[in-house]
């Protein structure tokens, strides 16, 4: 392959799609950083070419000027999409839809339409029954609604954590009447439940808070890098509970479950150390350790008479409080 095909196909690689744009200074420091010794004009001429053959724009508004992508365009694979890729494309669209923001699921379109083709093709080649009437994601729980993220918050967003840089917000807080702007550093974003959350830092303040992403009203990436503080590691802050929400110190549970708990609990443990003793009359005792949070007790509460919890005397009383506050409520 020719050093002008090999500089033009990683020319391509790097222009992204809409809304995100690339200057040509930009694409050029880029292609020394790959050994391509190229001018800004020759840059410029290639680009002219390609988009009579792709769809690419240039946004001449302002300069510098902006390469990118137009919303439509379909994926550029070399070499194509083999079927594994493509399968897992389709379930990726299948589990990941639902939760995802809606100009997420635009930004992969593309690659989930290549993905149906690449499918359907095979299916007309072999006879075979198509993936889409063999295979289903199913979520547990009710089918709650995705709350909507702004576009172009989510947009600026993700930019600043890409780049490390700061942001200027605009937040409004559950219960708030009103919003309120603040300059933060994003750590990191987490997807829980359908919901974004961002650990951040907000101005010189160093502790870190919790932020979701659908609170957002606005949100204006600054010119100015980020400074991580030197605690922060995204996998030790989710194993210390915050995002469980409520979160106490770890605690050894002992309960009484019933034989389906156990047998659930036998495939998935609670902790590595977790120890499940058969009972004479066919229930289990069940010893474990388990960060004390909301969500426990919300686990725990679904699985209602199956599960009687021995210690901590402190969470036995008031889950039974708890139950006794419900059987009230049905008996009026």
């Amino acid at each position: 392959m020719s050093d002008t095909v090999m500089r033009q196909w990683q020319m391509l690689r790097m222009v992204p799609r809409f809304p995100s744009k690339i200057d040509t200074t930009t694409i050029k420091h880029a292609l020394e950083a790959e050994s391509f010794e190229v001018s800004q004009r020759t840059i410029q001429r290639d680009l002219e070419k390609l988009s009579s053959i792709y769809p690419l724009e240039c946004d001449d508004r302002s300069k510098p000027f902006g390469w990118y992508w137009s919303k439509d365009a379909g994926t550029l694979d070399i070499p194509g999409m083999d079927s594994h890729t493509a399968l897992a494309f389709y379930l990726a669209e299948q589990h990941l839809a639902p939760i995802l923001p809606r100009e997420t699921v635009k930004q992969l379109s593309p690659h989930f339409l290549t993905a149906k083709n690449m499918l359907n093709k095979l299916q007309n080649e072999t006879g075979a029954t198509a993936w889409a009437d063999k295979v289903r994601v199913l979520r547990q729980g009710p089918d709650l609604s995705t709350p909507d993220v702004l576009p172009e918050v989510q947009h600026e967003v993700y930019t600043a954590l890409l780049l490390n840089r700061r942001l200027d917000v605009e937040y409004k807080a559950r219960g708030a009447k009103e919003a309120k702007n603040y300059t933060i550093t994003p750590l990191a974003l987490v997807l829980k439940n359908g919901i974004f959350y961002l650990p951040c830092t907000i101005g010189d303040y160093t502790d870190i808070r919790l932020l979701t992403l659908h609170r957002f009203l606005s949100a204006t990436k600054l010119d100015i890098p980020v400074t991580i503080p030197k605690s922060f590691n995204l996998d030790k802050y989710i194993a210390s509970g915050e995002l469980n929400f409520e979160a106490g110190s770890e605690i050894a549970l002992k309960a009484i479950v019933s034989r389906d708990v156990a047998f659930h609990l036998g495939e998935r443990q609670l902790h590595p150390e977790q120890n499940l003793t058969e009972q004479p009359d066919g229930n289990y005792k069940l010893e474990t350790k388990v960060l004390e949070t909301s969500e426990l007790r919300f686990w725990l509460r679904g699985y209602d008479e199956e599960i009687e919890i021995l210690e901590p005397v402190q969470l036995r009383d008031e889950l039974y409080q708890s139950a006794k506050a419900m059987v009230l409520k049905y008996e009026s």
